[in-house]
């Protein structure tokens, strides 16, 4: 388990994250060739990522992994060659195939290595794999650019020397430790099929856990990412948009590693519904368009995500058929890339007439009621399920 929860923060730490559009910048590549490639990118990775999952389970989560931390590698070498852009394109699609087959693959395989007497203790551990991610993240934001200041071949090479060392981290996890070879346990792809769908089918609950984490995860991840813009136009310079997101990533995951402590005292479903509720009421304050609104309400959404977020990815892992965990998590990551694209089309429509700051609050209420129905729905059913 400590092995999946030390790849888990190699594997996000990703240097370059924040400096590639600027790197290109500079090599001579326009706007509109650097927004193109962008866009490439996130159709490729919505495209990938509910078959990755399938290929997952049928390959092995330990093997996926390694597979996709090779197209990583295979992604940043191709930086190395700025003037040739069919190379960066193939780079971009490598590196969404990459990582389509380490999302939810990482997290199923953290699940899988935790024993079936502490699987009670699972929020808990999955706080700490979390932890060291969001951590990995503020390494990358706070590090990229100082490297880059010094040497982009430097910043490059480091990126690739941390993948190759979570490479390598990956390799040494052994299946035979937390349940015997991967190998015996692995399924056709029309077994896992069949037997996905019959879990659509027969899990209620799950389907009401899918609507509420696609749209509720959507939702926060489009004001993450137009989040310091909001901000920039609310009054803040950019050096103070990042501060102000590097700080709320370490403390959203200094948090995220007490959650399994809190949850004794606050039931699970119950401090989602609260959360839920308190990101649904911030993102309609953005309406009022005051800097104090926006800036609290981007701080409590995106910490907020990171406890109720870890709680849900526990509940997916709880109820998924054994053989189907990666699957089942990919079609999460599907739907909520769907409704990240939607939303990214709503923002363009509208940009013209309404500030972007409007448009971010009115879209996150919108999902946020949504995901509170499907909350709803998934406490109905399970608590029904318990009686």
């Amino acid at each position: 388990m400590k092995k999946v929860i030390l790849y888990n923060g190699l594997s996000n730490i990703m240097l370059e994250l924040a400096m590639w559009m600027i790197y290109l910048k500079q090599m001579g590549w326009s706007v509109g060739e650097i927004a193109l490639l962008e866009s490439i990118f996130t159709i490729c990775q919505f495209i990938f990522e509910f078959p990755t999952g399938i290929i997952s389970d049928r390959l092995g989560h330990k093997n996926t992994l390694l597979l996709g931390e090779i197209l990583s590698i295979l992604y940043l070498i191709t930086f190395f060659f700025p003037a040739q852009h069919w190379l960066l394109y193939v780079g971009f699609i490598l590196f969404a195939l990459g990582l389509a087959f380490i999302s939810g693959t990482d997290v199923s395989l953290m699940y899988e290595t935790v024993s079936e007497i502490e699987k009670k203790k699972f929020l808990k551990y999955s706080g700490y794999f979390n932890m060291v991610a969001i951590f990995g993240m503020a390494i990358s934001n706070a590090l990229g650019g100082q490297i880059a200041k010094y040497s982009w071949t430097a910043l490059f090479i480091c990126c690739i020397l941390i993948r190759a060392l979570a490479f390598l981290v990956a390799l040494s996890i052994n299946p035979v430790d937390f349940g015997g070879d991967e190998a015996e346990n692995l399924q056709s792809f029309k077994q896992i099929w069949h037997r996905f769908e019959a879990f659509i089918r027969e899990s209620r609950a799950f389907r009401w856990l899918l609507l509420l984490m696609c749209t509720s995860s959507a939702a926060v991840t489009i004001s993450y990412q137009y989040g310091p813009l909001m901000l920039t136009k609310e009054g803040l310079s950019v050096v103070q948009a990042g501060f102000v997101f590097g700080i709320i990533a370490l403390v959203a995951g200094i948090i995220v590693a007490f959650l399994y402590k809190i949850t004794k005292f606050i039931r699970p479903m119950f401090l989602s519904f609260v959360l839920q509720l308190g990101c649904c009421i911030c993102f309609g304050s953005f309406l009022w368009h005051h800097l104090s609104f926006v800036l609290l309400g981007l701080t409590f959404i995106n910490i907020a995500f990171e406890l109720w977020n870890t709680i849900f990815e526990a509940e997916i892992q709880r109820l998924s058929y054994e053989g189907i965990r990666a699957t089942a998590m990919s079609v999460v990551y599907f739907g909520e890339s769907l409704l990240m694209t939607i939303g990214s089309w709503v923002i363009s429509i509208f940009s013209r007439m309404y500030s972007l700051t409007s448009i971010i609050g009115m879209l996150g209420s919108i999902l946020f009621i949504i995901a509170l129905v499907g909350l709803v729905g998934y406490v109905r059913i399970t608590s029904n399920v318990n009686e």
